[in-house]
């Protein structure tokens, strides 16, 4: 037998797309798109704002936080 018993870490090959970019890029639309649109719902609504997709918003922009996180975490791990 060849290969060792203990369980490896997984490591992507050195000829894998980067696809951390991308969802880097991904991370940052969310973010910004998020905040942008639920501050403007709040600056040009004139009746109260709608809160649920403020909401809505405000954790599509927090998904953006935690990929982009996590595109820093698989491009420190490819380093």
């Amino acid at each position: 037998m060849t290969e060792s018993e203990d369980p490896q870490p997984y490591r992507s090959p050195p000829n894998a797309p980067e696809d951390y970019e991308a969802v880097r890029n991904i991370g940052t639309v969310s973010m910004v798109a998020g905040v942008a649109i639920s501050f403007g719902i709040l600056i040009f609504d004139e009746r109260s704002p709608s809160w649920p997709w403020l909401v809505g918003l405000w954790i599509m922009a927090l998904i953006g936080v935690g990929l982009r996180i996590e595109a820093g975490i698989r491009e420190r791990r490819r380093s």
